[in-house]
């Protein structure tokens, strides 16, 4: 068994044991007399047991699409000396690259490609550095105590090929060593498909999006240092409610974003990990945002968390189970948790400076954990208010 199927497995039980305990805390919590629920002035009559019950739905995301099972050594090896040459991969197996080219790699097979980076620099001079055309799966591999360096053309003939690392196919990146990617023309890392990252070290600088998977974008481990100017770490697919998902297990997050640091069309899930939003104008923001564990530390222009609706859900819940998260927000017009529709706050300690720190327009349901605010421990999680500067002891009360 190879370690990605380690990990797939190790994190799909997790999940389990998540979706199954939050199921078993909806039945105890809904009776629980010492639960506080609060509702906005907009809100339907929504109840608190509605609310926790909705919230276990947001674990519910396929993690396994079959990658697991590749066995490297039936398929052949190869090893490569980069030249200005370009090289084109139509076999699968596994390809050990190492040199210099400016030509770039394009992949177009039916098989599983493995290509290990092992001290390689690669760069194009008029596309993607790396290019998936075709690939059952296609594996990059950081090979342990090498440095690798990626980037791309900066203009193309086919504007749609948006990444320095573009593919159409499932793409897996895992290893311990370190990649510098400069994304030149859009994006960083994009994967039209499933997006998953396992391990190794990333220096990751974009004029767009930074990781992009459209159907998913799972990370279970790696250390991530981001400097984008749009958003560090999305999925875009909103015509399947099944996908669109962010998924979170592990990792260290540097993020510094112009736009939102970790987008979901559906599901953001953060079970562990540290995440150091240094600035953003949104922090986390999905339809449906759960913090399981994790120590996420956050500085926004906007809000800090957001559920925004979405095509499948009108609805958007903000679940707060476990962790720790603190907020810190700009001055102005500004929520450190902001939802379109209900919070929910099982555990954890949120910590929040804001002039406004919840902002909701359905109900707000706390069944336990800590909040502070501005300083401040709170036994309810406070309605909007605006007014207050950041640091003093407002926020709990509508302005």
């Amino acid at each position: 068994m190879n370690k990605y199927k380690k990990i797939i497995f190790t994190s799909l039980s997790t999940l389990l044991v998540i979706a199954t305990v939050g199921c078993s805390q909806t039945s105890s919590e809904s009776s629980n007399s010492s639960t506080s629920t609060s509702s906005s002035s907009s809100s339907s009559g929504s109840t608190s047991s509605t609310t926790v019950a909705s919230s276990a739905e947001t674990t519910e995301v396929d993690l396994d699409n079959g990658d697991e099972s590749i066995n490297w050594d039936e398929l052949s090896t190869t090893e490569v000396t980069l030249s200005n040459e370009a090289l084109n991969i139509t076999e699968a197996g596994t390809y050990v690259l190492s040199g210099t080219t400016t030509a770039g790699i394009h992949v177009n097979t039916t098989g599983n490609v493995r290509i290990i980076l092992k001290g390689a620099t690669i760069k194009s001079t008029d596309s993607a550095a790396i290019y998936v055309e075709s690939a059952e799966n296609t594996v990059i591999e950081l090979a342990d105590g090498t440095e690798n360096t990626i980037s791309d053309a900066s203009t193309r003939s086919d504007e749609t090929i948006d990444g320095a690392i573009y593919s159409k196919d499932d793409l897996i990146l895992t290893g311990s060593g370190k990649l510098t990617l400069t994304a030149n023309y859009q994006d960083g890392i994009v994967s039209k498909d499933d997006l998953k990252i396992s391990g190794g070290t990333y220096d990751i600088t974009s004029v767009d999006d930074a990781i992009r998977g459209k159907d998913s974008v799972y990370i279970s481990g790696g250390t991530f240092t981001i400097n984008a100017t749009a958003d560090a770490i999305k999925s875009t697919n909103d015509t399947d409610q099944t996908k669109g998902f962010v998924y979170i297990s592990g990792g260290t997050f540097t993020i510094n974003s112009g736009d939102d640091a970790i987008h979901a069309e559906e599901k953001l899930i953060v079970d562990g990990g540290v995440i150091n939003i240094e600035s953003c104008v949104e922090g986390l923001e999905a339809a449906l945002v759960t913090v399981n564990d994790g120590e996420i530390t956050i500085s926004s222009s906007d809000d800090g968390i957001n559920g925004s609706a979405s095509n499948f859900t009108a609805t958007p819940i903000v679940t707060i189970n476990g962790g720790t998260i603190d907020i810190t927000m700009a001055s102005g017009d500004t929520d450190g948790i902001d939802s379109n529709g209900d919070i929910v706050v099982n555990g954890g300690t949120i910590t929040i400076s804001a002039n406004s720190s919840f902002d909701y327009d359905g109900t707000a349901t706390y069944n336990g954990g800590t909040i502070i605010v501005n300083g401040e421990q709170v036994d309810s999680i406070p309605e909007s208010t605006m007014g207050g500067p950041a640091g003093g002891g407002g926020g709990f009360g509508r302005g």
